[in-house]
């Protein structure tokens, strides 16, 4: 929303529409349920059963014929608005009718002054707009607004008026209604909406969406965490302490905020009931009491310390501990703490203030331990303060003494301890519950042996410890598994689409162009195709969008401009969203006009033939007259930058002009501006003819990019170098300046500082390099000027790096600062940090793609936890370390003993003691004593237990799970399909081979769907894969002689992955052939009619209608070039399975694969020609499951005057050098008795799974006729063609095609006998 300029209000509703969702249904999206995850009959029931209350209750509808009434359900459309949402807006008329199901609408009309005055209001089962089913609608009659959220179903005049159709009776019925309809008041309710005070009867309330009441739960919930946090302090910790003002005054502050939240929620806080307000009293107080609230409230507010005036003492409590002791009671308002937290987070997201949901989990997480651990510590010292209390002279039983937390024994009276103690025991106190419940256990501070109490209520302790430490990986665990789920998905995504790069072995170029888009989405769209994200929308929120940004092109688009906002409507519900990277073709001159494009962002090159740019458009409409002239596009169109279109399908806007019966209205509008659209299109064709020749010879190649000089380019290896000695240093400073901070208690090595002067210098080489030589691939875009680049890195990282490349290191040893300082000053050098996934990732990348080592997602994922664990680790211990040299007291140092080690020796201490902490473990070796390290502890154990151990656990969980997902989902299929043909009794043979084709499937293909991947492709690179496999096959047949360039591109484009599984029959001889299919992997064998077998080569065109062309246009073949394979050497080892491929005219063939040294083979290859001058020769390597690399290639002339011609033929690689040695044997000879065909037909065997690219006859019918219909002048017959909607049937495209293939066969006859005549 943020990338295309979306009004705030727009944003903000949608916001709201997920929101609800979210909150309301649980992220479950009823519409998607409905038609995605139920069969037709249970949605048909499902719907009818939603819908039934209102359809019955309508009276147009309630009398009908049952049949009709069950269609009209299940026709209805789930439509929602969020409160204060324009249902019908003054700008688009209404096309349908609108049922109530939940919510309140109002209706609103129009006054001159153009103020808009609620007439009525509808509640629940009412309706509205029912009018515009039979009237078109120019401008609304009124307005609607949704009051409250509210579930609307619509309506839609279009499936009204196929329901008509198919129930004339019910629609003659219906038609006598309106004057019924103009008076119905649309409500049951009858309710009208009014304004002002009306007198006495006015009713004080308060909206439960009011900011006030927003701020008063968040004034509930403050009350309640202090009441939670105090009461157990003052009851365990503050003995001898009198009850002083400040507290009288705090406790009944809070009890007085808690007695007006009874009242307010007892008579005035007004709720939603299905959607309606309710705010009378007597409602809002049962509703408060049957909640179930209310009790805890009320018991939490009996003054229960009113005890402590007639006993203020109960030894060993004082009055303080005995007045919080009797308080206990408010502590039930901790039941609706998770209610007042979700409450301030809605109120927080309706102010504008979004905190991430996974922060808010993990703090809820961190919250849940911080106050279990404070309860547990009170209780602790408590029962601690109880022994003590009553123990004997000599003999202290307790664990607080024996952590020398008491001096004395407890007497009551006696004199309160001061702040220092108190601060040191609940400390002590609080140390003990965290180390328990995170599972560390020291063992430093434990239950006395001798107390029983303690003991008991430690064990219970480490059973509640045990579950809540369970409890908070199974929360990690969900919330990580939905931390980075878009990121997640999308790095999966990527993964396939480069193993599937890689398995076709496609181009270089090409696969930087598949990664750039992927990049580019990721940017714009976190990976998300632009429909992807459109159809999490409701449709009515899609077309509003769309409408909104396609409007101002609409206005002068031909034919368009003057049509009803109505069809307008239906035609956007049909547009596609696209998006095209820089040098992306949009189209190319003489395909065939698909789509109207419609650019709204970026700049596009229009070009001719040759390639010579006559026109830049930006933000406009491209191939507009072709469009609607039905003609093939009269130009080239190449995107200058990041282009973001929408586009509008021919088919799909022949079928808005059926249904909306404005077929006739569009042929008139052809006939009267007929020379409007040849003017437009002359205008073109014009400028086209205008180029100057010399003009043409300068711009005919094709222009590039020129990079300027010493501009480094971002997948250059000097730049991957680059980025890894970034993030070596980078790695350096994390390390070293802590430790310097810590650590360093001498002077500054001399070593030491020329480290940090060479990174300091490096990495102002660094800045200088982003500012002048380091381009930068911003939205997919290269930018390769420096003036470009460095705007970008100004604006983004800039003021960092500058701060990191400051020369501290150097003022401060020039300055004599040492020790501590030295580290100290340098600390802001560590905002390097923040770049240090990427520059792992960079180098992630570049093993990648520059060695053999692949790095998944998965596994650079675990390589970034255990790094930030070890520099956590690394920090936590240099922090310890620093808390122990500077404590005034005994700290861990002197109490180990480390104070005369040295510095290594302690950082290793340190950093043991950082590692067994983290991880959980909690050997305790190494003693705490004072409170700064118990707190220091605390914050690492809380760190450790949630992010470090229980994080790290969550993540390899969520990875496994990833990695099992796929494999779980290979096991379910098996089994569901062995049951499924065990129950419908499948040949055993079948059944082999399907559970085969899974296995192929899943371990050669790696569950890479070829047809998800190209349909997740936008469709000029989607063209542009399948145009690399199967252009120069289509060009090279004699089927498209009469094509131009752009029809072959039409025919590339209608293309579809085909997989064929061992042993099945592409085509047979004398048996019908519809399809015609370019082999793109795998091994098929042909026979010809003769009986003989040979391999087809990759890039074959395959099937009947390709060879009934060849001999429509040659005949059959006459003569046999027979190839002789005598002998292969001096081939490298490394191209295992060398096979040979002879190319004759447009023929191929190809040899077996050679798996030794055996390369004898004779290969016929039969043709129409009378003499053979040359044949090329290619030589292959076999790869099973991948595209061959090819060894090399060489031309072989042949000598006719020879009977026999012997070769040794040397076979250079690109390079020109020679990759080995094919000796061949050539005979060109009649064909003999026994090889002559009597069909041009041949049968095509797939010998193992074959990959293949499949076109049907009838599409390439059609597209024949498209082509003929566009020469011709008349746009109303191809208006006709394309309108009537139905495709041609087989009998008559084969009837059709062989009529084209004799007439062509009786041509060629002719000009032979001509030929032999002469």
């Amino acid at each position: 929303m943020e990338n295309h300029s979306r009004p705030l209000e727009q944003v903000k509703r949608i916001r709201e529409y997920f929101e609800y969702i979210e909150r309301e249904q649980r992220g479950i999206s009823e519409d998607k349920i409905l038609h995605k995850a139920l069969p037709d009959h249970l949605k048909s029931e499902v719907l009818m059963h939603i819908t039934h209350a209102m359809v019955s209750k309508c009276p147009h509808f309630s009398n009908r014929e049952l049949g009709f009434q069950r269609q009209l359900m299940t026709s209805l459309e789930q439509r929602f608005f969020s409160s204060r949402s324009m249902i019908i807006t003054p700008s688009l008329p209404s096309d349908g009718m609108y049922f109530i199901k939940k919510g309140t609408v109002d209706l609103l009309s129009e006054t001159k002054m153009g103020e808009s005055i609620p007439f009525r209001r509808l509640g629940v089962d009412d309706y509205f707009s029912e009018d515009s089913l039979t009237d078109h609608w120019d401008c609304n009659p009124y307005l609607a607004v949704s009051v409250t959220d509210s579930e609307l179903w619509y309506l839609n005049r279009f499936v009204f008026y196929r329901l008509v159709e198919n129930f004339l009776d019910e629609g003659a019925q219906l038609s006598k209604l309106e004057p019924i309809k103009k008076a119905n008041t649309h409500s049951r309710h009858d309710t009208t909406v009014t304004h002002g005070n009306s007198g006495g009867n006015s009713v004080f309330f308060i909206h439960p969406d009011n900011y006030f009441i927003q701020c008063w739960f968040g004034l509930i919930l403050t009350i309640t965490i202090y009441t939670m946090m105090t009461i157990p302090f003052r009851y365990a910790f503050m003995e001898n302490h009198e009850i002083t003002t400040i507290w009288l005054l705090l406790d009944y502050f809070g009890d007085f905020i808690l007695f007006l939240d009874l009242l307010i929620r007892s008579f005035f806080l007004a709720y939603y009931d299905d959607s309606h307000l309710v705010t009378e009293k007597e409602r809002i107080w049962r509703h408060y009491y049957e909640s179930g609230k209310m009790k805890w409230h009320i018991a939490s507010l009996i003054p229960i310390e009113v005890s402590a005036l007639y006993q203020p003492i109960l030894c060993p409590m004082w009055k303080l501990q005995v007045w919080s002791l009797f308080r206990m009671n408010k502590l039930f308002r901790l039941l609706e703490i998770p209610a007042l937290v979700t409450s301030v987070e809605s109120s927080l997201a309706k102010l504008g203030v979004r905190v991430p949901k996974n922060a808010i989990r993990v703090g809820k997480v961190i919250a849940v331990i911080v106050f279990s651990a404070h309860f547990i510590a009170c209780l602790f010292f408590a029962i601690a303060s109880y022994n003590q209390y009553h123990t004997t002279e000599g003999s202290h039983t307790n664990w607080a003494y024996m952590n020398g937390l008491f001096s004395k024994p407890l007497l009551c009276p006696d004199q309160h301890p001061d702040t220092r103690d108190l601060t040191r025991r609940y400390i002590a106190s609080l140390y003990w519950s965290i180390a328990t419940l995170t599972t560390v256990g020291y063992g430093d501070i434990t239950a006395h042996q001798d107390s029983v109490i303690e003991i008991l209520f430690a064990s219970f302790v480490l059973i509640i410890g045990t579950a809540t430490y369970t409890l908070v990986i199974a929360l990690l665990d969900d919330i990580v598994s939905q931390l980075d789920v878009t990121s997640s998905l999308y790095k999966t995504k990527a993964d396939k689409v480069h193993a599937y790069c890689e398995m076709e072995a496609l181009p270089d170029t090409l696969k930087s162009k598949i990664h750039a888009y992927y990049d580019n989405l990721w940017q714009r769209q976190l990976g998300v195709s632009g429909n992807k994200i459109l159809s999490f929308f409701p449709d009515y929120y899609r077309k509003e969008m769309i409408i909104d940004i396609i409007r101002p092109y609409l206005r002068n688009t031909l034919f368009l401009k003057d049509c009803s906002a109505n069809f307008i409507a239906h035609i956007v519900n049909c547009i596609s969203y696209e998006l095209y990277l820089p040098g992306d073709t949009l189209f190319h001159e003489g395909e065939r006009c698909n789509s109207l494009i419609l650019l709204y962002k970026g700049k596009v090159h229009l070009l001719n033939s040759k390639g010579v740019k006559f026109k830049t458009v930006d933000n406009g409409v491209l191939g507009e007259t072709s469009f609607f002239c039905f003609e093939p596009h009269l130009c080239s169109a190449k995107a200058v930058d990041t282009c973001q279109t929408f586009c509008l399908s021919a088919s799909d806007f022949v079928s808005c002009l059926r249904e909306n019966k404005m077929t006739e209205q569009f042929k008139e509008y052809l006939f009267k501006n007929t020379t409007q659209i040849l003017i437009l299109k002359e205008s073109v064709l014009k400028m086209i003819r205008n180029l100057k020749s010399s003009k043409m010879k300068k711009m005919a190649v094709e222009e590039k990019s020129k990079i300027p000089k010493g501009v480094i380019l971002p997948d250059t290896l000097s730049r991957c170098s680059w980025d890894a000695m970034l993030l070596l240093q980078t790695a350096f400073l994390a390390f070293i300046i802590p430790y310097q901070i810590s650590f360093m208690s001498h002077d500054t090595a001399l070593s030491l500082f020329l480290i940090d002067v060479n990174i300091d210098l490096f990495f102002l080489l660094d800045i200088y390099a982003k500012l002048n030589k380091f381009a930068v691939i911003k939205d997919g875009s290269l930018l390769s000027s420096p003036k470009d680049f460095r705007a970008i890195y100004l604006k983004s990282s800039f003021k960092g790096d500058l701060i990191c490349a400051a020369p501290v290191s150097f003022v401060a040893f020039c300055s004599g600062v040492q020790d501590t300082r030295y580290g100290l000053l340098r600390i802001t050098q560590l905002i390097r940090i923040r770049h240090f996934g990427k520059y792992l990732n960079s180098c992630a990348i570049t093993l990648n793609s520059r060695t053999s080592l692949s790095i998944s997602t998965e596994k650079l994922r675990i390589i970034q936890i255990f790094i930030i664990m070890l520099f956590l680790c690394h920090w936590f211990a240099c922090i310890f370390h620093l808390i122990g040299k500077m404590s005034k007291e005994q700290g861990w140092i002197i109490a180990d003993e480390s104070n005369n080690s040295s510095s290594g020796e302690r950082y290793l201490r340190s950093f043991y003691w950082s590692l067994y902490t983290v991880t959980t473990i909690g050997y305790g070796s190494i003693p705490i004593h004072t409170n700064l390290e118990r707190i220091f502890a605390m914050v690492v154990m809380i760190g450790g237990a949630v992010v470090c151990d229980a994080g790290i656990t969550a993540i390899l969980t969520s990875i496994i799970h990833n990695r099992d997902q796929q494999s779980g989902e290979n096991s379910r299929r098996i089994q569901c399909t062995n049951k499924y043909m065990s129950t419908c009794g499948v040949s055993e043979d079948t059944q082999i081979r399907l559970l085969d084709y899974y296995r192929y499937d899943d371990t050669e293909l790696g569950n890479i769907n070829e047809n998800e991947i190209l349909a997740d492709l936008p469709s000029a690179l989607r063209e542009e894969v399948i145009r690399h496999f199967c252009y120069d096959a289509l060009r090279r047949s004699e089927l498209v002689n009469d094509f131009s360039d752009g029809a072959v591109g039409s025919l590339v484009k209608m293309m579809e992955p085909y997989l064929a599984i061992p042993n099945e029959n592409l085509s047979v001889i004398n048996e019908d052939c519809d399809n015609m299919f370019v082999l793109k992997r795998g091994q098929v064998k042909c026979i010809d009619s003769s009986g003989y077998e040979n391999f087809l080569p990759l890039g074959t065109l395959i099937g009947h209608i390709a060879t009934s062309s060849t001999h429509a246009l040659v005949g059959f073949p006459s003569k046999v070039l027979e190839i002789n394979v005598l002998n292969g050497q001096g081939f490298r080892t490394k191209y295992i399975n060398p096979y040979i491929i002879f190319t004759l005219g447009s023929t191929s063939v190809r040899s077996s694969v050679k798996k030794n040294n055996n390369w004898r083979e004779q290969i016929l290859i039969k043709t129409a020609s009378k003499e053979v001058k040359k044949i090329f020769v290619t030589v292959r390597s076999w790869k099973n499951g991948q595209q061959h690399d090819t060894i090399g290639s060489s031309e072989v002339q042949m000598n006719m005057d020879s009977t026999e011609n012997s070769f040794k033929v040397v076979i250079r690689d690109t390079t020109g050098k020679s990759a080995g040695i094919i000796s061949l044997s050539l005979i060109f000879r009649n064909m003999r008795r026994h090889e002559v065909l009597d069909t041009h037909e041949r049968t095509a065997v797939a010998l193992e799974y074959c990959h293949l690219y499949c076109l049907s006859r009838c599409k390439f019918e059609e597209l024949k006729r498209y082509f003929e219909l566009s020469n011709s002048d008349s746009n109303l017959n191809r208006l006709l063609y394309h309108s009537t909607g139905q495709p041609l049937h087989k009998a008559d495209v084969n009837a059709n095609f062989n009529d084209l293939c004799e007439e062509k066969h009786r041509a060629c006859n002719i000009d032979h006998s001509k030929t032999d005549n002469n």
